[in-house]
């Protein structure tokens, strides 16, 4: 079935193609002399068009194709159409070439920013094209340094015979510095921040390839709307910058809470659930604090706190922190501390250097007397320093169509295995106490554009702990909404792995979309005392959607691990929901 709906899909699509093939039934034919042909020949311009305006725009094409080949004096004599025929006579004339090319008052500075040289240019064909590739560079490096209203012309122009003789003629007119910015609209939004964030400020010098981008970066924030594009207000040397931003809802909640008897505990209830709290922008400075508990089964309870603040006192370094509390029913309990500086580039650019600490300590030394190996689970403390970097372009960052993201992660440190006085001391002789470890996380996504609302996104995690005796309580949590769908929420534990997934997507709004979707992981489980290591696959169909009273995610997957059959029965649903506020 799923080859036949290929099928009609693909025949559809032949059948579209060949109805709009079929409608360009308008001949452009071309008159002129036969050594013009053989020169028109090489313009590659198209024969047939949908209209006869379409045509005439073709002509057009032709001529200044003749124009960038240097045959400056060719025109269009006259046109004359029937209902199937574009008759145009076409007079081509001379191919002209430079004799030279001086740059005139174009300074020293300027040339060499542009690579410019006379050289380039004697004896050349006269190529329209590339004098405009010329004006174009000298135009955009001055309107990027402070100098929008520039002006590129040719002066004491001489013509003899084919040849030309010219030089530029260049006036940067006035230097532009940038004002102010002025904020219209109800946004909370402070002056450091946007000024960071923009790239632009109050005293700089006019900077267009910023000032262009300013709309695309605001619309990237998530708590504030653009409610009509900047405006910008030159005056002789200065120039105000207008931003039209209203508030957006961008703070979040979720919660479910149940309590329930505890009937292993006379007396005692037991309280599993999930909550979310994110604030973001509370303050007006784009800050984060970002709270997640869950506790999805007895005696389990997993605890982030995230807190982030941007552009520290108005300059491009900011703060971030990061707690994590995992408590394994009566087992282990880990804490983990990461404290960063981010270096902020332009948008959502940073380098980061962080210092990260851990501990994991058992709870309970029951059973532990009897041992003659070391259990699964240790008592392990780790301090390690690194970096982190992440880069993206993305179309919109909320919902792309098209762009991509490359994020990595690499610590290194010292480890230390503390001896648990329940354990035969003995036990710990054939390991190492102090050893060095290493943790990398790199992460990349590629949205690839199809037709007009379709995108493909093409994903890959991966991570890797490197040390010589690794325990069960330090290993990463694959599995779930966010990493390899079709799989219970953090369920398989690995020291090394390799995620892959494309999604195939169609965005029917500009915060929703409906999606297919494929993953799959290599991974490997390097233990103390075993090695594991499988390719488990996921596959399903998903839908997020943007609505007056939050984000739903919903996603139908099935999954399959250790050569498996995929059974429906065992199909998960991930299900995510945020409430903005």
């Amino acid at each position: 079935l799923n080859q036949y709906n290929v099928f009609i899909f693909l025949v559809a699509l032949m059948l579209l193609a060949f109805s709009a093939g079929a409608q360009k039934n308008v001949r452009l034919n071309v008159v002129c002399s036969n050594e013009a042909n053989k020169i028109i020949k090489k313009s590659h311009v198209a024969k047939y068009y949908n209209s006869k305006e379409d045509a005439v725009s073709g002509a057009r094409e032709l001529l200044y194709n003749l124009y960038g080949q240097g045959y400056l004096t060719a025109n269009i004599d006259s046109i004359k159409a029937d209902s199937l025929k574009i008759n145009v006579f076409l007079y081509v004339g001379e191919k002209y070439t430079y004799q030279s090319l001086r740059k005139g008052n174009l300074d020293k500075y300027l040339a060499n920013e542009i690579n410019f040289k006379e050289s380039n240019f004697d004896g050349k064909h006269f190529d329209y094209n590339d004098l405009l590739k010329t004006s174009e560079k000298l135009l955009s490096y001055c309107e990027n340094n402070g100098y929008p209203f520039a002006e590129f012309k040719l002066d004491s122009v001489k013509v003899s015979g084919d040849k030309i003789d010219a030089a530029i003629c260049f006036n940067k007119n006035n230097k532009i510095t940038v004002d102010s910015i002025i904020l219209k609209g109800n946004s909370k939004l402070a002056r450091g921040y946007l000024y960071n964030y923009l790239s632009v400020k109050p005293g700089n010098i006019y900077n267009e390839s910023l000032i262009s981008r300013i709309d695309k970066k605001l619309r990237d924030l998530p708590f504030v709307n653009v409610v009509k594009p900047c405006e910008i207000l030159f005056t002789e040397n200065n120039a105000k910058v207008f931003l039209y931003l209203d508030k957006k809802k961008a703070s979040s909640f979720y919660g479910i809470i149940g309590v329930l008897p505890n009937n292993q505990t006379t007396g005692k209830i037991l309280i599993n659930g999930e909550l979310k709290l994110t604030l973001l922008n509370s303050f007006g400075r784009g800050e984060l604090i970002d709270l997640n508990w869950r506790s999805i089964s007895k005696g389990t309870q997993d605890l982030k706190i995230a807190l982030s603040y941007p552009f520290l006192f108005a300059t491009p370094f900011g703060i971030n922190y990061k707690f994590t509390l995992f408590k394994q029913d009566t087992t282990y309990i880990t804490l983990n501390h990461n404290i960063g500086i981010q270096y902020y580039f332009s948008g959502n650019n940073f380098l980061k250097v962080f210092a990260e600490i851990y501990s994991s300590d058992l709870l309970s030394g029951s059973g532990l007397e009897t041992l003659t190996v070391l259990p699964d689970y240790a008592d392990i403390s780790s301090n390690l320093f690194g970096i982190e970097a992440s880069r993206e372009n993305f179309d919109y960052r909320l919902n792309p169509r098209k762009g991509y993201l490359l994020h990595f992660s690499g610590a290194g440190g010292i480890k230390k295995i503390k001896k648990n006085s329940s354990i035969n001391s003995a036990l710990y002789d054939s390991i190492r106490l102090k050893s060095s470890q290493f943790k990398f996380l790199i992460n990349g996504k590629l949205f690839v554009p199809l037709f007009r609302k379709m995108t493909i996104l093409f994903n890959s995690d991966n991570g890797y702990v490197i040390n010589n005796t690794i325990f069960e309580n330090e290993l990463f949590k694959l599995g779930g909404l966010n990493s390899l769908r079709g799989f219970d929420e953090e369920s398989i534990r690995v020291s090394y792995f390799n995620l892959l997934s494309c999604e195939f997507r169609y965005l029917f709004e500009r915060n929703s979309f409906a999606a297919l979707f494929f993953n799959a992981a290599y991974y490997e489980k390097n233990t103390y005392n075993s090695f594991v290591h499988d390719i488990p696959y996921g596959f399903g169909a998903g839908v997020s959607f943007d609505s007056k009273i939050g984000m739903f995610s919903i996603y139908y997957a099935l999954g399959s691990q250790f050569g498996q059959p995929v059974l429906f029965k065992q199909s998960k649903i991930h299900f995510g929901y945020t409430n903005n506020f």
